[in-house]
């Protein structure tokens, strides 16, 4: 009984950026309603479930290796759980064009919810071994994974008439998520720069949430 309650709390802390997350984009014109938000919520912890069994199939890591490591972070991890992200999101381009919602803010707001209902299991898993984790990833891997989200569902939603732009921002959601992944893995980097990476990453990414206006 104990271990549910642990686990309990464990999710709760992981999920406090989605619900800041969620006040600001209910506190913006348009607003992004409650439904719309747990989907992509419910879309981000699929894309988590998809992702780890896809890693499942990739052969244990090797030790040692400047290649094996690369591989490991922009490839197996990286790469795999940006395109689960992609996937996961694609049905809700269907479902905003029935609503007549196919900016791309709208895909980018999405998107950043998707990135945090990634985080929330993401960080509750890493956190049972260890409750600090969860807080150190609330600061770090939510705001990653928000900022890639972002990025992910903007490209989702103007894949169909701005494909190379689309392509550019999956690009970079992979890039900045590795660069965060080979900051936390490498001892010669202080844990801080990937604080600040992932910080930078999320406010950089805002404007796709701000501005929907292709042709600037």
């Amino acid at each position: 009984m104990k271990g549910i309650w642990v686990l309990l709390l464990l999710i709760l802390t992981a999920a406090l950026p989605a619900f800041i997350a969620f006040f600001w984009l209910r506190s913006r014109k348009p607003a992004l309603t409650l439904p719309w938000f747990l989907s992509s919520l419910a879309a981000g912890i699929i894309s988590f479930i998809v992702a780890a069994l896809i890693q499942g199939l990739f052969s244990p890591p090797k030790q040692g290796g400047l290649q094996a490591v690369f591989f490991s972070i922009f490839v197996r991890i990286a790469f795999v759980e940006e395109a689960s992200r992609l996937v996961t999101l694609f049905p809700f381009l269907k479902a905003g064009k029935n609503r007549r919602q196919i900016d791309r803010a709208f895909g980018a707001a999405l998107g950043l919810a998707a990135g945090l209902g990634f985080a929330i299991i993401e960080s509750a898993y890493h956190g049972i071994a260890d409750l600090n984790i969860t807080l150190l990833r609330a600061f770090t891997a939510a705001p990653l994974h928000g900022a890639c989200g972002i990025r992910a569902g903007a490209a989702v939603f103007i894949a169909g008439q701005y494909p190379k732009r689309a392509f550019v921002l999956f690009l970079s959601t992979v890039l900045i998520h590795g660069a965060y992944n080979l900051m936390i893995v490498s001892p010669a980097i202080p844990s801080a720069l990937a604080i600040l990476v992932a910080l930078t990453a999320l406010f950089s990414s805002l404007v796709y949430i701000k501005d929907v206006d292709m042709d600037n």
